[in-house]
């Protein structure tokens, strides 16, 4: 530990930071003693809380992406001997998707068949550890039952995109088919920020699966995969080990509630007791929509003008730690894969975006990310691919991506080939292959043909066939 000696350098950087004419100094000052404020992967050595302390320094520090990278090649295992073999019903998956109530233990959902289908066979197999080394991009291999396809990579990821969309689904109006993670008040009274996001289940108690979705976390962070899960700052700082606050961070989880208790410290007495009248009691309704009491007893004690802030400070602590268990598991899940180093040198937000990927999917960026072969530059299939692409939505282009790639997040390069027709002007849909992540680019009569068939595959063709079903029946 690094004991007065790191608050030595604290103070000692923070003075130095006082001075613009001593930043370039700073920033050589920092740099040098990076890699003595950084231990190694040592569990032994404690939570890093002085490291903490210089938290907010470490962006300006040159060293700090060799450090992430080689805290991570100390840390990785050889790749596994074999390769698990998983036999993947996504039409079950679907179904359950669909309607949960059918099927209440998940046994169908993606995530727990491969869940499941990892398991060791007996006791003498190791289970896997994920700390493989970043060129190892597949994981598992797929057979996914009644489709076609040969796994060799775009299968897997497929699955990593589905377990995905089984835990946060991107559409608001799909039931949620696992009971991991709820959705946020925000997203289920359409206000405040990040109405898209969720939190984890407060009252679910499967802390090995909640371990698990962490170690995936984990592998994402350390290979070129993502994990989409759309959770908020709330969750991702506390993943990190950052201080969480209730007014900057759990405005994004319940704006609502955030206001009426800054509205209720403020009232008058006259005004609270018009409100609240003897309605109010010591209980508090959390993101599952749980009613828990305060205090012993709470849900028959009234609260008065003179409780308030005992209440208003009570509703904060039991909202911000609703679900600390379920978060400490994915963080023993994650500190599995990497090291406590990596997450003290990382912020959140890099946290996240090393997980997830980037959400924007901008044409600007799949321009730099697609190659186009066997087309002339004034080819008018690459006009009217861009502009079916300038039209689309970003949740469209990351559903495209999905469709060729496997992934629904950047970065992810695309390679482009005339389909077998040729210059022959088509409606077929278009093919590809996500092994590869190739598509088969049609010649379409028009850039708004061309926008409907590309729009309707990325949505529809999640069988990875080319016909117009889905799903054969």
């Amino acid at each position: 530990m690094l004991g007065s000696w790191g608050c030595y350098m604290y103070a000692k950087l923070f003075s130095c930071s006082q001075s613009l004419s001593t930043h370039a100094r700073f920033i050589k000052i920092l740099d040098s003693v990076l890699h003595h404020l950084v231990p190694a992967w040592d569990h032994t050595l404690g939570t890093f809380s002085e490291i903490k302390q210089v938290k907010q320094f470490l962006l300006l520090s040159r060293q700090r992406p060799g450090l992430v990278a080689q805290c991570l090649r100390d840390s990785e295992s050889s790749k596994p001997s074999f390769m698990p073999r998983l036999y993947i019903n996504r039409r079950l998956a679907m179904e359950h998707r669909a309607c949960p109530s059918r099927d209440p233990a998940c046994k169908n959902a993606v995530f727990t068949q491969v869940y499941e289908g990892l398991k060791p066979s007996d006791k003498y197999e190791k289970p896997l550890d994920y700390r493989w080394p970043m060129r190892y991009d597949q994981w598992w291999e797929c057979k996914f039952i009644a489709e076609g396809i040969i796994d060799q990579g775009g299968g897997f990821r497929d699955s990593l995109a589905d377990m995905s969309e089984e835990l946060c689904p991107s559409s608001a109006d799909t039931p949620v088919p696992l009971p991991f993670f709820v959705r946020t008040a925000n997203q289920g009274n359409g206000t405040g920020e990040a109405r898209d996001m969720y939190v984890p289940n407060p009252s679910c108690q499967d802390f090995a699966k909640y371990e698990w979705i962490g170690q995936l976390m984990g592998a994402a962070l350390r290979g070129k995969e993502f994990l989409v899960l759309a959770l908020p700052g709330f969750v991702w700082k506390q993943l990190s080990g950052e201080e969480v606050s209730w007014s900057k961070d759990f405005p994004a989880v319940d704006s609502v509630l955030v206001k009426l208790l800054e509205v209720m410290e403020g009232m008058d007495k006259e005004t609270f007791e018009f409100k609240f009248g003897k309605e109010l009691t010591f209980t508090t309704v959390l993101s599952d929509q749980q009613v828990v009491e305060l205090i012993p007893g709470g849900a028959g004690i009234v609260v008065g003008y003179g409780d308030r802030s005992r209440f208003i400070q009570l509703v904060q602590k039991a909202r911000l730690e609703e679900s600390k268990e379920q978060v400490a598991a994915m963080q023993a899940g994650l500190l599995k894969v990497v090291p406590q180093a990596v997450l003290d040198l990382l912020t959140w937000q890099e946290l996240e975006k090393k997980v997830c990927g980037d959400p924007e999917v901008t044409v600007d960026a799949l321009r730099k990310l697609t190659r186009f072969e066997d087309f002339e530059p004034s080819d008018s299939r690459v006009q009217y691919f861009w502009e079916a692409l300038n039209n689309f939505t970003n949740e469209d282009r990351s559903r495209f991506l999905r469709f060729v790639t496997g992934r629904s997040r950047l970065p992810a390069r695309i390679y482009i080939y005339p389909d077998k027709l040729g210059y022959e002007t088509t409606d077929a849909l278009p093919e590809s292959s996500t092994c590869s992540s190739t598509l088969f680019l049609p010649h379409y009569a028009s850039a708004k043909v061309c926008e409907e068939k590309l729009r309707y595959a990325a949505y529809n063709c999640v069988a990875i066939d080319t016909d117009m079903s889905p799903w054969e029946e």
